[in-house]
């Protein structure tokens, strides 16, 4: 079975499951999974996380729902596992930029917001490259410093990175780390937190500077040539490809990959940069 399988199962159990209580690992188990490896599987494969994905399939059905059923907004809300009358409206009107009950009288589906469930063809269009990564041993913690953002949307992560250049005046050649912090609990507000930083032996005044320590770790290393904006298709293929075929030794049991970069990455755009994903590993023997 291959991985695109393994997430149609996951799917499909997410989908009978939009009425009901889930958790990360009855997800990752569906697919068959750690849920370390398939919450990265399933974000750098469809795009969202398990928490986004879910939260926009139940408030899709929801939307459909109010406006083709007779059914009050409470026991809508409490049908797609919402707590409160409240906290639905909240998350409704955030989604889909009306209230449930303006939906309710109107009838007229806001179908540009709207999350169908996504389809095994759909996945099979994803092109994916083949890379085979280098593992490297590393036999001390890595010890950052440098400055965070919550999110990995592109706008916060450039102003890590400018926050940082205008700290420490970085040089084209200097060594620097994107660390992807992964959650370890699951929940519908489910996210990833960037940090981006130096080695504290880069010999600079870190006053101001957050610190973030790697512990000891092996790494399998991944090439990424070309363009940043393409790095989330090597991710993809990391996630989705790589991993679903890797031996039992390369198991993932860090909440956390790395970006490294250093006098090989020539710039943001250019065809020729080169830059380097660290996957965390139990230590080979």
């Amino acid at each position: 079975m291959n991985y695109m399988e393994q997430i149609t199962y996951a799917l499909s159990f997410i989908e009978k499951q939009l009425t009901e209580k889930v958790t990360l690992d009855e997800v990752a188990a569906a697919a068959g999974y750690s849920k370390y490896h398939f919450q990265r599987l399933f974000f750098h494969v469809t795009g969202e996380t398990v928490g986004q994905y879910i939260s926009k399939r139940r408030l899709t059905e929801a939307a459909k729902v109010l406006s083709l059923e007779q059914k009050s907004v409470t026991e809508v809300a409490f049908t797609y596992g919402f707590d409160s009358h409240e906290a639905f409206t909240r998350a409704f009107t955030k989604r889909f930029g009306l209230p449930p009950s303006a939906l309710r009288r109107s009838g007229k589906m806001p179908r540009y917001t709207m999350l169908e469930r996504i389809e095994l063809p759909y996945l099979e269009n994803i092109q994916l490259q083949s890379i085979e990564p280098v593992y490297v041993p590393a036999h001390e913690e890595l010890n950052l410093v440098g400055y965070s953002s919550a999110t990995r949307s592109t706008i916060d992560i450039v102003h890590c990175w400018k926050r940082l250049g205008q700290k420490i005046a970085m040089q084209n050649n200097q060594k620097r780390y994107g660390v992807l912090r992964y959650p370890d609990a699951f929940g519908l507000s489910l996210s990833f937190a960037y940090f981006a930083g130096i080695h504290t032996d880069e010999h600079i005044g870190t006053d101001g500077l957050e610190s973030l320590a790697l512990p000891p770790s092996g790494y399998l290393v991944f090439p990424h040539k070309g363009s940043v904006q393409n790095l989330k298709l090597t991710y993809q293929y990391i996630y989705g490809s790589w991993m679903a075929h890797a031996s039992a030794s390369d198991q993932l049991y860090a909440r956390y990959d790395f970006e490294y970069y250093d006098h090989r990455f020539l710039g943001n755009e250019h065809p020729d940069s080169l830059c380097f994903i660290y996957i965390p590993v139990l230590a080979r023997e």
